[in-house]
């Protein structure tokens, strides 16, 4: 059992190389604001976040940015699941709740007799029925206070020749105070074959700490297969817009760029049938349920372990859980257009882009059990074996008003359709579509101060193929103090589709050539021990204007 855990720790440990896909953050000065670029008139990367942003702002720009981000979602809880208590506890629970401790036969008799002996020295006489019984101390308590019996219990755990080991006697004066007896089910189970064997015992949380850790490890295991993914992503570029005012009025304004971008995404694609911790013991089989503030040990069936047990599902050469990786590494030329319409009390900003785009991209799909070689499945991963190449084409549309009215002459209001075809390419297991992806954005455009605010329309899907559908939709914005030497940029972002938190940015400019922007959510996961931002993206560039 041991054994089969470690396997599915061992397969996710190697996600750490992998990452994934959405909208993107390229360039600094959008970074550092909160991720808002649609609306931002005086950076220089216009033809990112949308191209009608060419012939707002008609000056020569050049700018280059280097960037590496992680986003994950449960994985890392992996490093905090104790596999050997995990295990060492389902099997204990078993050994005290079915087995004597001395003779190793099944006796499910032994727990029964433990709580006959606490009723009969709570009640002074025993019926010899301990359903009976129980119901009647239950009857003459009904303030819930069971102490006399718990102290029964306990004594009963002491007594000498109970045929308990001190391990398991440890165990069960632990708990003895945290037993639902309102919920103990003595009747014969499926075959009938033990009388009065404990077939259900529901025991409140609080009472044993390894016990307590073994059921939030399991309920974490089970939420961690449902949902789980790690995203790292590397989006580079360098940029060139070419305009001028005189330009931009006789015939627009135009921009050209290289971007160079690595996605990558490791994820766990569990069958959710088979997440049920059924455990074969001694000649039956059981079950360990969290149930919140409280789990149950309950007898099970042979037919229940072969259809839900993440044990069987984990046996021989099974595919019920699989590792999907996916890695795609993204060229990109963008040729945009934009011109200026000059309105009563605005301009109206009109863009277009056309990319050229081609996808290296390899995926692959391991499945998690007990046979699997998962140093040979690594090392192919790391060769990235069975690359495709393709090349497509992509669409990017945008639209930006500026108001011309005596309050609000710096107001700008945007909007950018983005791969408006949904360019496809092909990949080794399913091909890989980019979906569209709408944005629309608020700035203030002065001098010396910038202030913006990006939303995503839509969500956006991830390189992901957890059970739960990872996507993501940013909401976000910041201010920017332009001055002579120093530039300084904050602000804030927010994924409504993913559980990161919320996003803090920031970033700093000396001179033009010397930019560092950062991005790094509040809500944060351990890696051996130590805390990391569930979302962190870093960002080196540049950028001047003339």
């Amino acid at each position: 059992m041991k054994k089969l855990f470690g396997f599915i720790l061992l397969g996710s440990s190697f996600v750490s190389q992998l990452c994934a896909l959405e909208f993107g953050s390229m360039g600094n000065t959008s970074a550092a604001m909160g991720g808002a670029g649609v609306a931002l008139k005086h950076s220089a990367w216009g033809l990112y976040y949308n191209p009608a942003l060419l012939s707002s702002d008609p000056k020569v720009k050049l700018g280059y940015s280097l960037g590496v981000g992680l986003r994950e979602q449960n994985l890392a809880k992996l490093t905090t699941i104790d596999i050997n208590n995990m295990t060492d506890t389902a099997e204990r629970l078993i050994a005290t709740f079915t087995n004597a401790g001395t003779g190793g036969s099944v006796n499910a008799g032994v727990i029964t007799g433990i709580i006959k002996d606490g009723l009969n020295t709570a009640l002074g006489q025993s019926s010899g029925n301990v359903e009976q019984d129980l119901k009647d101390y239950i009857s003459k308590h009904p303030d819930g206070d069971y102490s006399s019996l718990i102290q029964g219990i306990l004594g009963a755990i002491q007594k000498p020749g109970n045929g308990l080991t001190p391990e398991q006697q440890g165990l069960l004066g632990n708990i003895a105070g945290n037993i639902d007896f309102g919920n103990l089910d003595f009747s014969n189970g499926a075959g009938g074959a033990i009388k009065d064997a404990l077939q259900n015992i529901t025991i409140n949380k609080g009472g044993d700490k390894g016990l307590d850790k073994a059921v939030e490890d399991i309920s974490s295991m089970q939420e961690i297969l449902k949902d789980n993914n790690l995203n790292i992503v590397s989006q580079n570029g360098v940029i060139l817009q070419i305009s001028s005012k005189t330009m931009n009025e006789k015939l627009g304004s135009l921009g050209v760029a290289y971007f160079a971008s690595a996605y990558s995404s490791m994820s766990i694609n569990a069958d959710s049938s088979k997440m049920r911790l059924i455990i074969k013991g001694g000649n039956g089989y059981y079950e360990l349920v969290d149930n919140g503030g409280s789990f149950s040990f309950k007898a099970s069936s042979e037919a229940d372990y072969n259809k839900y047990s993440l044990i069987a599902s984990l046996e021989g050469n099974s595919d019920a859980h699989k590792l999907v990786t996916t890695a795609l590494m993204l060229s990109e030329v963008p040729i945009g257009y934009a011109r200026t319409f000059y309105l009563k009390h605005g301009n109206l900003n009109l863009g277009i882009t056309g990319k050229l785009m081609n996808a290296i991209s390899t995926q692959k799909q391991i499945n998690i059990n007990k046979n699997t070689d998962f140093q040979k499945e690594l090392t192919s991963l790391a060769s990235l074996e069975n690359t495709i190449s393709s090349n497509n084409f992509g669409v990017d549309v945008g639209v930006l008003y500026e108001l011309d009215l005596p309050e609000f002459r710096y107001l700008t209001i945007g909007l950018v359709a983005k791969n408006l075809n949904s360019p496809t390419f092909e990949s080794s297991l399913n091909n890989i579509t980019i979906k569209p992806q709408y944005r629309m954005g608020l700035g203030y455009n002065s001098k010396f101060l910038n202030v913006a605010f990006d939303a995503d329309l839509t969500p956006n899907d991830l390189l992901a193929f957890s059970n739960v559908k990872q996507q993501s939709q940013m909401i976000g914005g910041g201010v920017g103090f332009d001055l002579k030497v120093v530039d300084l940029r904050l602000g804030a972002m927010k994924d409504l589709r993913q559980d990161t938190g919320l996003i803090l940015t920031g970033g700093l400019n000396v001179l033009g050539f010397l930019d560092i922007a950062l991005q790094a959510s509040t809500k944060t996961t351990k890696l051996d021990g130590t805390p990391i931002p569930q979302y962190i993206n870093l960002r080196l560039g540049g950028s001047f204007s003339f």
